[in-house]
């Protein structure tokens, strides 16, 4: 008997050997490395920008952001993207394709945000771009919608600029001209509004049955959106 129970234990352990065990495939979520935190140190000699990681080793090629929250692109040597004052003016802007990504860059290094004026390249005329509050990144769709709000207007063709204010939101100042209009037939104002980063030229049509503001091409520029480094010209 006890033969008996001991070859069916023996058995029954053989038995919980062969029988395969229930796997449990766990699904790991791998995330883009988030920028690291960087020390930027200033050159005074050059003007140029350099971040460095915990272990005071330079930052090249990679993301980098501050304790501040300040966000910046390292090149190959290690100096932060930024543009030059000298070429495009206090708010100007740098643009750079980095993952097949164009982004923003002012004077200071840091990534822009919102409506900015900028080219990438330095043989094309600067147009309006919209950057992502977010990731920086120069956001398509809003770019091609926000340019057709700041469209020129033409005697045939009349753009209301209400939807391009709307966008941009409260302006800093507003110039009104004294005498009339040059544009569409001289009928209204020459109205200049200036934002944070940009301005914007307009008509303000006048006389019995004017519409609303419009967007006007100004001094033979394409675009009407301009830096504000412009109104020192």
């Amino acid at each position: 008997m006890k033969k008996t129970k001991r070859l069916l234990a023996v058995v029954l352990c053989m038995l919980l050997m062969l029988t395969p065990l229930a796997v449990v495939a766990e699904t790991v979520t791998v995330q883009a490395a988030e920028p690291q935190t960087v020390k930027v140190k200033l050159d005074k000699k050059t003007g140029k920008r350099y971040g460095y990681d915990e272990n005071n080793q330079k930052v090249t090629q990679q993301w980098g952001v501050t304790a501040k929250g300040f966000r910046y692109y390292f090149g190959k040597n290690g100096a932060a993207y930024q543009a030059d004052q000298d070429m495009v003016g206090k708010y100007g802007i740098l643009m750079k394709k980095i993952n097949g990504k164009y982004y923003g860059f002012d004077v200071s290094g840091h990534t822009v945000k919102g409506i900015r004026v900028g080219s990438v390249s330095m043989y094309e005329i600067p147009k309006l771009y919209y950057f992502n509050p977010k990731t920086g990144a120069v956001d398509k769709k809003k770019t091609s919608l926000y340019r057709k709000y700041a469209a020129t207007s033409t005697l045939a063709k009349q753009n209301n600029a209400s939807k391009i204010k709307k966008v941009l939101g409260k302006y800093k100042k507003c110039t009104i001209s004294k005498g009339n209009t040059c544009m569409l037939d001289g009928n209204g104002k020459d109205v200049t509004y200036t934002y944070d980063y940009v301005q914007l030229n307009v008509v303000r049509p006048t006389g019995k049955g004017s519409s609303a503001e419009v967007v006007v091409e100004y001094h033979g520029k394409t675009i009407i959106i301009q830096v504000n480094r412009l109104l020192r010209l």
